[in-house]
């Protein structure tokens, strides 16, 4: 695809980078032109120096034929601008970062499709999704929801001791039948193995399960112990940090902690069932009340990111017994993995992740549903619906002869989620989410298309082919 980017900071650096491994053609437009100047001794993209609301720069960076257009900018007006000038200018699909709740929330005043925008992303709305997927599911490294949430994605590390070491996965399935989970991938020593049931689990793995969201409570259990969350507290009564609360009081006991008084105040007006303390974690009449040494997670996400991780560091050793660290340097992330820290959040780097899943998605009526990377070596899980007419449609999984490499792991029919096995029959409109090893991704969406050609279309609905039969009035 051909795809124009509106800012050159650091999500649009990673998006670009992304985006040209996939083989994309990328061009870049921002006024700083020593970014421009970064962007091109490292990566192979058509930089365009001027403003993104601007028609020279539009035009300049191929708005005529391009398929996508993405603003992050760091101002949510200009992002906003630049889509709908993009839009007016022939790009069908346009994505804008907005932080600001008034045009994301419930009630948007503003409708986007009306202004040329495809989609609002916000960032730190992906990042509160990202927390509490993790507190959800305690001792998880990589979340992600499939099947409009029916379907997760849920990694760990297995540590020395597991029930789950050292055991055949065909006996793991025997003892935990009903319970709808699969392992599909195992990270061991940087290479991913798609597993077969002979083979055994060993501590050190980063072990990747997909599972139907009622077996959560079993997942939980068994790799922390406990089947149920009891105590969280988190740091900063920012937007961020008033947000999680708000989103896990009700679930758990939440304790939210800050120095500054107003905001304190702010938070404990908002919050309904959560603890508001106004002081620091260190002070020990705050640790009391907060009973932070039988916190189940420490959320560190104040607005000074060193004080973030010393006081998540400092939380393990009083006992908590996972930190989540929130920051905005992506330089960060990489530095936190040799430290005590169980998760770190980066929205910049979260929503990268995001729009890459909106990039890679064909169109909620075509095959390709959702796309998630795993890992630092592009192993994915991808979400496919079964088309009409498709290889796929009414042929066993033992009869599809899917490549090595690639797993279903989990299948979508109506109301029921389940796990296939070699003799299921996939069926057409199934909602399919499979493990795939790099480079096998297309081969894969072959078999769940129409056969003649895959299809694609835009967020408005209108229909684009690759050569093949002509679609039918449906759109199939």
């Amino acid at each position: 695809m051909r795809i124009i980017i509106a800012g050159a900071g650091a999500v649009g650096f990673h998006l670009a980078k992304e985006l040209g491994v996939e083989g994309h053609n990328i061009a870049i437009i921002d006024v700083d032109p020593g970014k421009l100047e970064y962007l091109r001794d490292r990566l192979d993209v058509l930089t365009v120096q001027g403003t993104a609301t601007s028609r020279a720069s539009l035009e300049a960076a191929g708005t005529e034929g391009a398929d996508l257009f993405i603003a992050v900018s760091n101002l949510d007006e200009v992002n906003m601008l630049a889509c709908g000038a993009a839009h007016k200018l022939g790009v069908r699909r346009t994505l804008a970062r907005v932080r600001n709740r008034d045009f994301t929330g419930e009630s948007p005043l503003i409708d986007s499709l009306k202004l040329g925008i495809t989609r609002f992303i916000n960032p730190d709305e992906i990042a509160v999704d990202s927390i509490v997927a993790l507190v959800s599911a305690p001792g998880s490294i990589d979340v992600g929801d499939f099947a409009g949430g029916q379907i997760l994605l849920r990694s760990f590390d297995l540590e020395p001791g597991s029930s789950l070491a050292d055991r055949p996965l065909s006996h793991l399935k025997e003892e935990y039948a009903g319970v709808p989970f699969l392992v599909a991938s195992i990270l061991r020593d940087g290479i991913h193995i798609v597993p077969r049931g002979s083979d055994q689990l060993q501590a050190g793995d980063r072990v990747y399960m997909l599972m139907a969201r009622e077996s959560l409570p079993v997942f939980r259990k068994v790799v922390s112990g406990s089947d149920r969350v009891q105590r969280v507290v988190i740091y900063g009564a920012e937007r961020l940090g008033i947000d999680v609360a708000r989103r896990l009081q009700g679930i758990t006991n939440v304790v939210l902690i800050d120095e500054d008084r107003d905001r304190c105040h702010v938070a404990a007006a908002e919050l309904d069932d959560t603890l508001v303390l106004n002081g620091s974690p260190n002070d020990a009449d705050i640790q009391g009340q907060g009973r932070l040494s039988s916190a189940d997670f420490f959320i560190s996400a104040g607005r000074n990111e060193e004080h973030n991780l010393v006081l998540a560091l400092l939380a393990k050793k009083r006992g908590a017994r996972r930190n989540i660290v929130v920051t905005a340097d992506p330089d960060i992330v990489s530095l936190l993995d040799s430290l005590d820290i169980d998760a770190v959040i980066n929205p910049r780097l979260t929503m990268v992740g995001r729009l890459l899943r909106y990039v890679q998605v064909d169109h909620a009526r075509a095959v390709l549903q959702a796309v998630q990377k795993i890992g630092e070596n592009s192993a994915e899980v991808v979400e496919m619906l079964v088309r009409h007419g498709a290889t796929a449609a009414g042929v066993s999984l033992r009869d599809l002869h899917l490549p090595h490499g690639a797993l279903v792991g989990a299948v979508v029919r109506g109301d029921e989620t389940f796990i296939p096995h070699g003799l299921t029959v996939l069926r057409e409109g199934d909602q399919v989410v499979a493990f795939v090893l790099p480079g096998l991704r297309d081969r894969i969406k072959r078999l769940f298309a129409r056969r003649g050609g895959l299809h694609f279309a835009d967020d408005s609905g209108s229909a684009v082919k690759e050569p093949g039969p002509e679609p039918s009035r449906d759109g199939s």
